[in-house]
């Protein structure tokens, strides 16, 4: 049996991107704010917990994320390990405490496009019209022909 693991997270804080170097193959990391399950809160009333996932990816895939992603962006893993993770740390008044992350080695990443960045709708996106660059082997000056055109 092997390990397969799928979520969907916001990037809480800037990722890190390590070139290659020597034998080491590039690597790419972000930690993924992730809701957890609705629970019961002190009050009764039931409060959405955030928990914080490392992402991690190796090779020509992370090459690509460290171009891609940036911080608040909303991603869609799919992994093929999980790795829970303990570190020590201080907290905002100053004293040791131990933290634990799960740490996910992905296989996938893509970016979220059911959610608009600005408010979480489920509204389809504005669909435009493509790009005359994005044809191939279309030019900067063929983009200008058709407003001239007109």
């Amino acid at each position: 049996m092997d390990i397969q693991v799928s979520i969907t997270g916001r990037i809480a804080f800037p990722p890190r991107f390590f070139p290659a170097k020597g034998d080491s193959p590039a690597m790419w990391s972000a930690k993924l704010e992730v809701n957890g399950p609705p629970t019961p809160g002190r009050d009764g009333a039931p409060y959405v917990p955030t928990r914080q996932v490392e992402v991690v990816t190796y090779g020509v895939a992370a090459i690509r994320a460290g171009e891609s992603y940036r911080q608040g962006h909303l991603l869609v893993v799919q992994g093929c390990d999980l790795v829970a993770r303990s570190f020590e740390s201080r907290d905002r008044a100053g004293h040791k405490t131990v933290r634990s992350i799960i740490k996910i080695t992905a296989t996938a990443i893509g970016l979220c496009s059911r959610y608009s960045m600005v408010s979480e709708s489920t509204s389809p996106s504005q669909i435009s019209a493509a790009s005359p660059r994005m044809v191939q082997g279309a030019s900067a000056a063929d983009e200008a022909q058709p407003a001239a055109a007109a």
